[in-house]
């Protein structure tokens, strides 16, 4: 091309600007989408919160105090999501998969058992993660995917210069790229910082929270109930620190904005909901 010319919009490849036309906003829009298919969760405060449900693109964290429960929080919504008819995909790199199945039968997930993994997990890198969710949706119609957790994972481009906070950032830009792309909802776990004092784990004290709480559509936390009679080793009737309870709370939602939460018991190795005005139900496991 000629300096100082003008360049004609036809010289250009019409294959790569064909979508880039500026029109209104309404004709621009897949209409399809709009009427979208929801996923219940199986916990009636939090669909009515996301207009019932999780959708295709949404990107879920899950995080807590490690041991209180954010692999059972996912194998919860697990068993919800597939009682419902709706495939899940687990690459379950903290846990075994024996464990894993032994859990989800533990739940009673038998009469409707469709959670499908890899034989084996061969990386973490996000190139291949999406490769299986293509391959697990064209065999199965997997519709949710978990990935516990998000620490094991790679992203497409590492530098040398990049701290863990870039790189889980990248990972959770890739994720909700995936999930948009794909047309999924994925789930993924990761940790908090260590807590100071007695107090509720908010968002903010998510691990390099600053990388991976700003994509996701929501960010769930799970947190154990202190027993407040608890007074420390003073007296040996004094029970337990935590109570049989766990609270599950949403600290971010884009859909609608609205913060529920629940309190829940562990029963048959998954997370009930409880009403603080009802007997309580009689438990099978305790923590």
């Amino acid at each position: 091309m000629e300096l100082n010319k003008v360049p004609n919009i036809a010289e250009f490849n019409t294959d790569i600007i064909c979508n880039d036309e500026v029109i209104p906003l309404k004709d621009a829009i897949d209409k399809k989408k709009l009427n979208c298919d929801r996923f219940s969760c199986g916990y009636k405060r939090f669909d009515d919160a996301m207009k019932k449900g999780f959708k295709g693109g949404d990107l879920v964290i899950i995080s807590g105090v490690s041991g209180q429960g954010k692999t059972t929080v996912a194998q919860s919504l697990t068993y919800n999501f597939c009682k419902n008819n709706i495939p899940c995909l687990w690459f379950s790199y903290e846990v075994s998969l024996e464990h894993l199945h032994s859990k989800f039968t533990e739940m009673g997930i038998n009469d409707f058992y469709q959670v499908f993994v890899p034989k084996q997990n061969t990386s973490g890198k996000l190139e291949w993660i999406k490769s299986k969710i293509r391959e697990s949706k064209r065999k199965a119609d997997t519709q949710v995917i978990f990935i516990d957790h998000i620490d094991f994972l790679t992203p497409s481009s590492v530098t040398n210069s990049d701290n863990q906070a870039i790189a889980l950032k990248k990972i959770t830009t890739e994720l909700k790229t995936l999930a948009i792309e794909l047309d999924v909802v994925i789930v993924t776990m990761a940790h908090l910082k260590k807590l100071e004092g007695d107090r509720e784990p908010e968002m903010q004290d998510i691990g390099y929270s600053a990388g991976i709480f700003q994509l996701p559509d929501y960010v769930i936390l799970i947190h154990r109930e202190k027993n407040k009679s608890y007074k420390g080793f003073e007296s040996e009737n004094q029970g337990s620190t935590y109570t049989n309870n766990s609270i599950i709370k949403y600290v971010k939602n884009r859909e609608t904005g609205e913060l529920p939460y629940i309190k829940c018991q562990l029963i048959n190795q998954r997370f009930i909901e409880i009403d603080d005005n009802q007997e309580p139900p009689i438990l099978t496991k305790t923590w």
